[in-house]
């Protein structure tokens, strides 16, 4: 009697599943990235989005980070082409954040946003495809103004190009229906220490003062910070899983974390970028609270840093509320950035 009352609820909850899933068809999004390759985070994430029927590319803009601007156009045009994908259009943004300005930094653990060396060669050579005419910012706003309400933003790199379509029109704030952001730490909830400095995260350090111009526009955010990642756990065996499917993605991802791997078979690498858009596709993926959160743009020790409470406090009136992630359903997550990678193409 036991074994037979399980079967229908283990098919109540595939179906629940399902239906999560069938509730997120087709939406339109803007994908912002500072992308890298040998595939980083952000071309894992793009190949989930790539790879997923519930999300609609409109294009895909660049902004300056872990790569300088033109390497990571120069990465993502090339990985367009690989994986077949060449209808979608790029759109260069900004090559440097608002204000900060540290030349020191542009060095290989800090990320390459002030270098002005020329991109180098990406795998299997520079790309045919063409960046379209009109800037990241530009794009960001025409498409939003044309479609009120109805355009999601998946912001994976410093928010340079959002802040300054923000800034170049204002009214993009009541327009853009969704932006879900990979960044911050969290220092009032478990595991919110930073990457870059003591308490600061990688892309709101680059850019704080677009990190705030953001997160106060009162746009609906739904941020997947430090916190959420470090529930992560990228196995070997999920590497092997995903690889036993040839195609031109899988060598790609062969091509990134294949000489880990062979280094380290027990190595678990964090995943950043792909939470946030998986966090699209399945909103059960994550739990999230509603917080008020800002980030200090202050020059100083603590310059980058995000802050986030459940009330307001001294010097952060206008912070907004938005939804926080601190809870991951990692077996739920890997359940399906698995599959989907394993599958042909999508075009």
């Amino acid at each position: 009697m036991k074994a037979i009352l399980q079967i229908p609820i283990f098919c109540i909850l595939l179906c629940f599943m399902g239906l999560a899933l069938a509730q997120n068809q087709n939406i339109p999004i803007i994908f912002d990235t500072d992308f890298g390759m040998p595939p980083t985070d952000d071309a894992l994430a793009l190949m989930l989005a790539v790879q997923s029927p519930e999300i609609d590319i409109l294009g895909i803009t660049t902004v300056a980070g872990n790569n300088s601007l033109e390497q990571g156009t120069s990465d993502v045009l090339r990985m367009l082409e690989i994986i077949k994908r060449t209808d979608i259009p790029v759109f260069e943004g900004e090559n440097l954040p608002l204000e900060h300005r540290v030349s020191e930094f542009a060095i290989k653990e800090y990320g390459s946003w002030y270098s002005d060396e020329a991109p180098s060669k990406p795998y299997g050579g520079f790309a045919k495809k063409k960046i379209e005419k009109i800037s990241a910012a530009k794009f960001i706003e025409q498409k939003v103004l044309a479609n009120p309400e109805k355009i999601t933003i998946v912001a994976l790199g410093p928010l340079t190009n959002i802040a300054m379509a923000i800034l170049d029109n204002p009214q993009l704030s009541k327009k853009i229906k969704k932006i879900f952001i990979m960044g911050g730490a969290i220092a009032s909830l478990p595991d919110g220490s930073g990457n870059i400095t003591p308490n600061a995260e990688y892309n709101f350090w680059v850019d704080p003062e677009a990190a705030k111009i953001v997160l106060r526009s009162g746009i609906p955010v739904e941020l997947s910070p430090l916190n959420v990642s470090r529930q992560s756990s990228f196995s070997k065996e999920n590497y092997e899983k995903i690889i036993e499917v040839k195609s031109p993605l899988t060598e790609l991802i062969k091509l990134s974390l294949g000489p880990r791997f062979l280094e380290d078979p027990h190595e678990k690498f964090l995943m950043y970028d792909q939470i946030a858009i998986a966090s699209v596709i399945d909103p059960l993926i994550v739990k999230s609270k509603r917080m008020f959160v800002d980030v200090n743009d202050n020059k100083a020790i603590s310059y980058g840093v995000s802050i986030g409470g459940f009330k307001k406090w001294p010097g952060a009136e206008e912070a907004q509320l938005i939804d926080v992630q601190y809870d991951l359903d990692w077996p739920r997550f890997i359940e399906i950035y698995v599959e989907r990678l394993r599958q042909p193409l999508s075009n």
